[in-house]
């Protein structure tokens, strides 16, 4: 969100100078949350090389600007992945969430094309699609899953988008923005699925067109388009409350009621100018017509601190994940009817689809896990056999992480389990702690072999096994597939290896 801004910042200054450095600075920046986010960056090339070809400069010049620009841009946003590929595969961490072992794999099969359900059945790479924000149709962003995410101003800023078109405001500005919200709008419509957070990223052209086109309309004292924009978001706000009882409601109404006295207060301003009316100062009506354009998505905005999540950060304390709670409660709790604005999809249970406890990974987060490798994605809960022992926000056993500390003697590994999820509060209540998580982030790697596995264990360089994640986890790929590395190493602890007594959680010892 904060390259997005500054791709923003970067490329207004670009449309309005017609300037090559601002607009290399622009990809450069788009680039960046590539390295973070990946190929959801690239989407808003197209609408900055639409605005860009508007602007009043030869043609000549305009293509030749954005063909260096892109060429920096895409170098910058692939350098990651070519150093990673000219490592040796011996040298570095597997790369998670691949066939191949293959960074590019990684980037635009599993969080590229196999997100989409028309490119997601092949054989070359990976698919996962969140199971959180219901199914891809044209009206998904105003849904009962994603509407209090993300569609609060949207219909604002297509209002807005008229607006500054119709007041003749910089036409490659409001191109630029106007293509942006529209790319991105289509883009999470189609998805085959997704965490509601990625909707995060329509929030700075929905912003800047909300934003731009009152303070332009009001810069000019032309009333309409303020009034309408105010209405409009109340009427908005309002609607989509509907679906979230509690405190939502409350909010909307009191937005409804702010907006109805800012538009009283504009009439009033506007009456002013004529000699007539109250008098008015402007500095009271415009935080007052700000209030009424913003309250209810800024309330849910402040919300969303109260409940934090590693996995499925959402606006409002607003829980799609099936079996988790707000505030990081995992283990299948019952319904959330304590939630301030409950919403979709809550109850007991792991995500449809997905082996318990199995989560999508973060884009752009640090290559696969592999032997030896200490960091871990942060977890949620994993239900095994043996039950959970981490929340989702990634806070282990205090006497589990006591007993293997006490009892790791010289092996290189506190423990192994399958999957990152597990392993990540343990990693984090130990301050980075050696622990192996068996298949990478899911399970579903091809990491360690059982040959690997099992020197490991004969070396003594690893002897506990955790019991979480055991069961489902590496029993199948995303997409469909069955990933024998993991379910081998599973059933040749089962057979080989005995529960430790004394441990607080179900520990398989597997010294020789």
């Amino acid at each position: 969100m904060l390259s997005l801004s500054l791709v923003a910042w970067a490329a207004a200054r670009a449309l309005a100078q017609r300037s090559l450095g601002w607009l290399i600075t622009a990809g450069l920046f788009i680039g960046l949350a590539f390295q973070m986010y990946m190929l959801v960056a690239w989407a808003v090339w197209p609408a900055l090389a639409l605005a860009y070809l508007i602007t009043a400069q030869p043609v000549i010049r305009r293509l030749w600007h954005l063909a260096a620009s892109a060429t920096i841009s895409i170098a910058a946003s692939l350098t990651w992945i070519v150093i990673v590929s000219l490592i040796p595969a011996d040298s570095r961490p597997y790369i998670g969430s691949t066939l191949s072992n293959n960074p590019w794999e990684m980037v635009f099969g599993y969080n590229g094309l196999g997100r989409f359900s028309a490119t997601a059945d092949s054989s070359e790479y990976l698919s996962f699609s969140p199971p959180f924000s219901g199914d891809p149709s044209a009206v998904r962003l105003f849904t009962e899953q994603l509407a209090g995410q993300i569609a609060w101003l949207l219909p604002a800023a297509l209002l807005a988008a008229s607006v500054l078109w119709m007041l003749r405001f910089s036409r490659a500005v409001t191109v630029f923005l106007g293509a942006w919200l529209v790319i991105f709008a289509a883009m999470f419509s189609a998805v085959d699925g997704m965490h509601q957070f990625y909707t995060a990223a329509l929030a700075v052209p929905v912003a800047l067109l909300v934003g731009l086109a009152f303070g332009v309309a009001r810069r000019r004292g032309i009333l309409w388009p303020q009034v309408s924009l105010i209405v409009v978001a109340g009427v908005t706000a309002v609607l989509i409350s509907l679906w979230y009882p509690g405190y939502s409601t409350v909010v909307s109404v009191i937005q409804a009621a702010v907006g109805a006295l800012a538009i009283v207060l504009l009439f009033a301003e506007h009456k002013r100018t004529d000699g007539s009316g109250w008098a008015i100062p402007r500095w009271i009506t415009a935080p007052v017509a700000a209030i009424a354009l913003v309250l209810t998505p800024a309330v849910w905005s402040v919300v969303t601190i109260a409940y934090p999540s590693d996995i499925n950060p959402v606006a409002g304390g607003v829980s799609d994940m099936g079996g988790m709670g707000p505030g990081g409660q995992g283990g299948g709790a019952p319904g959330f009817g304590s939630v301030p604005g409950g919403g979709p999809g809550q109850g007991a249970g792991a995500a449809p689809g997905n082996a318990p406890g199995q989560a999508d990974s973060v884009p752009g987060q640090s290559p696969g896990l592999g032997p030896r490798q200490g960091g871990a994605a942060s977890g949620q809960a994993t239900n095994g056999a043996a039950g959970s022992i981490t929340s989702r926000g990634g806070a282990a056993s205090n006497d589990l992480i006591a007993w293997l500390q006490q009892n790791q003697d010289d092996a290189d590994y506190l423990v192994a389990s399958f999957g990152a999820q597990s392993a990540a509060g343990i990693i984090l209540a130990t301050d980075g702690g050696s622990v192996l998580p068996i298949g990478g982030f899911n399970g579903n790697d091809a990491v360690p072999t059982l040959d690997e596995f099992r020197a490991l264990i004969a070396d003594g360089s690893l002897r506990y096994v955790l019991a979480t994640g055991m069961a489902g986890q590496g029993a199948s790929t995303p997409s469909g597939g069955t990933s024998t590395t993991s379910a081998q190493i599973r059933e040749w602890v089962e057979a080989t290896c005995e529960t430790v007594a004394d441990a607080p959680d179900v520990v398989y010892d597997c010294a020789p």
